[in-house]
C-alpha cells in the first residue's frame, strides 16, 4: 500500500466523506491486505481499521457485520468483547476465535489480542527464554499479571526501573495475594507454604539475602541494561541479571518498546526467542507545531510558550506536556494556570474533589502554586515531588480530574495515563540539555491515545520530526565490550570472561579476595572505594575520632565521610547538582537535630527563597530535588558503603569500628520507626504514616502490619485523625 493512499484513505475516513461503496471496496481490499505476508502493508491495514472503529458511527449499517469480521481477522479481541453493543460478532467462527483469545486465569472476561495471545502462548506453554519488543500499548504487563494468575512459578522476581512502577505492579497484583507473598523490602522474608513475588528494583536485588531459588524471572524495560543508553544505574541492572540468569539459573521474559535488534551473543548463550511486534491497538499521529514554516526558538520562551497555551486550550482534550526537567516543567504549568485565570475559566476543580489541594495548603504550603494548577485542573508529575504527590496527580488525571499533565521523561519510564495527545514542547532532557534521541522520541509518541479509551491518539511536536533509526541493545555482561565495566566484570562468573588479560580483569585479580567481595557487596564504584579503603588503612589512627561513631554523626564526621564519597565515588557524568559535602552535612546536622527529612526541603526554601529572593516555587522544587536524589537515594548508598569498609579497617587494626546502622535506618525511614518502613513502601504521605504508625499495637510483627490496618482501619482513621487526602491515598493504596 502506498502511503499516499494510506492518508487518502485516513483523511476520507476522519472526515466523513466515505460513501457506501467506498466503504465496501475498502473492505475488500483490507481483506487482502491482512492474508498477504507483507507485515508493513499489515500494519497499515490494522491502522485504517482503528481509524474506522474510531468512526464506527460513520459506518454503513448494512456493513457493519462485515467490517466485525474485519476487527476479528485483525485480532482485535478485546475491542469486541469490550464494545459489544457496536459490533455484531454472530458467525460461529468468529466466537470460536474470540474465545481462543480469552484469558486462561485472568478474573472477569480478559481477552487478549492476537499478538499477546502468541507470547502468551510462548509464556505459559514453552519454557522458552523471552524477550519481546512491542509498542507502548501493546498491552506488555498484562501478560505478567497472567503468568502470576498462572501460579505456574513458585519463586518470581519482577525488576522494574522505578518504585512507582513497582507501585502499580503491586496494587494490580494485591488479587493474588492468596497465592504469593509479595516482597517489596529487602527485609522482607520469603514463605515456603505458598509462592513469593519479589517486585523490586536491580540494587534490591543485588542486596536481597538468601533469595529461595527463582524459576521466573521478569524484566521491565529492559533497554536500561544497555550500556549506550547512558543509564547511571545500567551497571547495576545488569548484576542483578547476571544473578538471575547465572546463579539461579532461571527462565525470564524481557519486555520494552520499539527494540529492533538485540546482542546475537545474548540470544545464542541463553536460547533466546526474540519477537518484535508493531501490533497495536492505538494509532499515533504526529503532527507539528510550527510558527508559519519555521520552528519556534527554544530562547524566546515567552513566545513559545504562549503558543503552547493556545493549544492546550484549543484541544481542550486530555494531554502531556513533555518538559526538560522538574523546574521547566513546574514553572510552565503554573504559568498555564495563570494563564486560564486571565481567561477567566470557571471549570475549576472544588478542594473536596482533589483533597491533595488542602494537604498542600497544610503541610506545604498556601505559596506552593501547585495547589492552583490543581484547581485549573492541571497536574504535574517528575522525580522529585513525593512519590505521593506524584501518584495522586496519576490518579487524577486517570479519574479526568485533571485536563493536563506538565511531565519530564518519568513519562518515558512507564507511567501508565488516559492521555489523548502527547506535546513535545522541549527536546532535551535536563539541565544539561542532553538531546532525547528517537528512541526517546517513540516512547513519548507512544504515551498518546488509551486502549478503550482514545483509539487515535495525537503527538504535537514543536520540533522536526525525527529520522527512523535502528534500535540495538547491548547486554554487557555478555558482550563485554569495551570499556570494559569493572563493576560488571566483578560479578561475572570466571568462566565467562572473555578477555582475561585485559587491563581492568588483571586490576581486579590484582585485588584481594576478601576485599574485592566486600566491593562487589557495596556495589558502587570499585576503584573508589579501593581508593577510600586504602586512604583509611593510612590515616586510621589520626581519623579514628571521625570514623569511630555510633548513632548519628557530627557534622566534622558527616563532612570526612562526604569529603571522600565526592571525590572518589562520584561518576565521571555526575556533576552533584551544585551541591557540595559541607552543605549536605549542614543538612544532616539539621535533620539529626529535627528527626525530620522534610527539613531538607524547609532549609532550601528559607536559603533561597527568603534570604536570597528566588521564586518560592523554585526554590521548593530545588529542596524536593536534594530530598530525592541525595537523602532518599545516594546518601544511604554513600554511608552504607563506608560503614563497610571502615569496619572492615577496623578489624584490620584491631580497633572498635562504628556501626552506622541507626543513622542509615533513620534516612531510609525519614526518623520513623522500623516498622514504618512497611508503610513507606507505598505512596502514602509521610504525615498519615506518622499517624498510623502510634495506633498498631506493638506486638503486631511485619507480617501481620497491613492485614491489622485492613481488618481495622476505621478505629485507626477515626482514631489518628486522618484528613479527607490521607484517607483517600490509605484507601488506594493499601484497603
Amino acid at each position: 500500500m502506498l502511503e499516499e493512499d494510506y492518508n487518502n484513505i485516513i483523511s476520507q475516513i476522519k472526515n466523513k466523506s466515505f460513501t457506501w461503496s467506498d466503504y465496501f471496496s475498502l473492505a475488500k481490499d483490507i481483506n487482502i491486505i491482512l492474508d498477504t505476508e507483507d507485515s508493513f502493508d499489515k500494519q497499515l491495514a490494522r491502522n485504517i481499521v482503528i481509524y474506522i472503529i474510531d468512526n464506527w458511527i460513520s459506518v454503513p449499517q448494512e456493513l457493519r457485520k462485515l467490517y466485525t469480521d474485519i476487527i476479528t481477522k485483525c485480532g482485535f479481541y478485546p475491542y469486541l468483547e469490550k464494545e459489544q453493543d457496536f459490533f455484531y460478532l454472530d458467525n460461529l467462527r468468529g466466537e470460536i476465535s474470540k474465545e481462543f483469545h480469552k484469558a486462561n486465569y485472568l478474573k472477569g472476561n480478559i481477552y487478549f489480542h492476537s499478538a499477546q495471545q502468541e507470547v502468551c502462548d510462548l509464556l505459559l506453554n514453552t519454557e522458552s527464554n523471552l524477550v519481546i519488543s512491542a509498542p507502548t500499548s501493546f498491552g506488555k504487563s498484562l501478560l505478567i499479571e497472567e503468568l502470576v494468575a498462572s501460579n505456574k512459578y513458585n519463586n518470581i522476581v519482577v525488576i522494574q526501573p522505578t518504585l512507582a512502577l513497582l507501585n502499580e505492579t503491586r496494587n494490580n497484583l494485591r488479587k493474588y495475594e492468596d497465592k504469593y507473598k509479595i516482597i517489596v523490602r529487602v527485609a522482607d522474608k520469603p514463605v515456603k507454604d505458598k509462592g513469593n513475588l519479589f517486585l523490586l528494583t536491580a540494587e534490591r536485588v543485588m542486596e536481597y539475602k538468601d533469595m529461595p531459588k527463582i524459576d521466573m524471572f521478569i524484566l521491565d524495560e529492559f533497554y536500561k541494561i544497555s550500556q549506550k543508553r547512558d543509564d547511571e544505574r545500567y551497571e547495576v541492572l545488569n548484576n542483578a541479571c547476571n544473578k538471575m540468569l547465572n546463579e539461579h539459573k532461571s527462565r525470564f521474559y524481557f519486555l520494552g518498546p520499539h527494540i529492533d535488534k538485540i546482542s546475537q551473543e545474548f540470544i545464542d548463550k541463553y536460547n533466546v526467542i526474540f519477537k518484535k511486534y508493531d501490533y497495536t491497538l492505538v494509532v499515533n499521529e504526529e503532527n507539528e507545531i510550527k510558527k508559519g514554516e519555521t520552528y519556534y526558538n527554544d530562547n524566546r520562551v515567552e513566545i513559545k510558550e504562549k503558543r503552547l497555551f493556545e493549544e492546550l486550550v484549543r484541544y481542550n482534550e486530555q494531554t502531556i506536556i513533555y518538559c526538560s526537567s522538574p523546574q521547566k516543567s513546574t514553572e510552565t504549568a503554573i504559568n498555564f494556570a495563570k494563564y486560564l485565570e486571565s481567561l477567566d475559566s470557571r471549570n475549576l476543580n472544588a478542594e473536596r474533589d482533589v483533597p491533595l489541594i488542602q494537604w498542600i495548603n497544610d503541610h506545604v504550603s498556601y505559596k506552593w502554586e501547585i495547589s492552583s494548577c490543581l484547581r485549573h485542573r492541571i497536574g504535574v508529575h517528575n522525580g522529585v515531588f513525593p512519590k505521593h504527590v506524584n501518584a495522586s496527580i496519576i490518579d487524577y488525571f486517570n479519574d479526568g480530574k485533571l485536563l493536563y499533565l506538565f511531565c519530564t521523561s518519568t513519562i518515558i519510564e512507564g507511567v501508565n495515563t488516559t492521555a489523548k495527545n502527547v506535546i513535545l514542547y522541549n527536546n532535551w532532557r535536563g539541565p544539561k540539555h542532553k538531546k532525547i534521541d528517537y528512541f526517546d522520541y517513540k516512547n513519548i509518541k507512544g504515551r498518546s491515545g488509551r486502549m478503550f479509551k482514545h483509539y487515535v491518539g495525537n503527538l504535537y511536536s514543536f520540533y522536526q520530526k525525527f529520522e527512523e533509526e535502528a534500535i540495538e541493545i547491548d547486554i554487557p555482561f555478555v558482550d563485554q565490550e569495551k570499556p570494559l565495566s569493572k563493576e560488571i566484570l566483578a560479578n561475572t562468573p570466571e568462566e565467562d570472561i572473555k578477555d582475561k588479560s585485559s587491563q581492568e580483569y588483571q586490576e581486579l585479580l590484582s585485588i584481594p579476595k576478601e576485599e574485592l567481595n566486600l566491593f562487589k557487596k557495596n556495589g558502587l564504584s570499585i576503584d573508589g572505594q579501593k581508593k577510600i579503603l586504602e586512604y583509611l588503612k593510612t590515616n586510621i589512627n589520626r581519623d579514628y575520632h571521625l570514623i569511630k561513631w555510633n548513632y548519628y554523626p557530627n557534622y566534622e564526621q558527616a563532612l570526612y565521610i562526604l569529603d571522600l564519597c565526592f571525590k572518589n565515588l562520584m561518576k565521571p557524568t555526575e556533576t552533584g547538582g551544585g551541591i557540595t559535602s559541607k552543605k549536605l552535612a549542614q543538612l544532616i546536622k539539621i535533620c539529626n537535630r529535627l528527626k525530620n527529612l522534610y527539613a531538607v526541603v524547609k532549609n532550601e526554601v528559607k536559603y533561597l527563597h527568603e534570604q536570597h529572593g528566588k521564586d518560592y516555587n523554585s526554590a521548593l522544587t530545588s529542596g524536593f530535588q536534594i530530598q530525592r536524589h541525595w537523602f532518599d537515594y545516594k546518601l544511604p548508598k554513600w554511608f552504607g558503603c563506608f560503614n563497610e569498609l571502615q569496619k572492615y579497617v577496623c578489624n584490620l587494626y584491631n580497633l572498635t569500628s562504628g556501626d552506622y546502622s541507626l543513622f542509615l535506618a533513620m534516612l531510609e525511614n525519614d526518623y520513623m520507626s522500623p516498622r514504618a518502613s512497611l508503610l513507606m513502601e507505598f505512596d502514602l504521605p509521610k504525615t498519615a504514616i506518622r499517624k498510623i504508625d502510634n495506633y498498631i499495637p506493638e506486638y503486631i510483627n511485619d507480617d501481620e502490619f497491613i492485614p491489622y490496618i485492613r481488618q481495622n482501619y476505621q478505629d485507626i482513621v477515626r482514631n489518628a485523625l486522618l484528613s479527607n487526602y490521607e484517607y483517600e491515598r490509605l484507601k488506594k493504596e493499601i484497603l
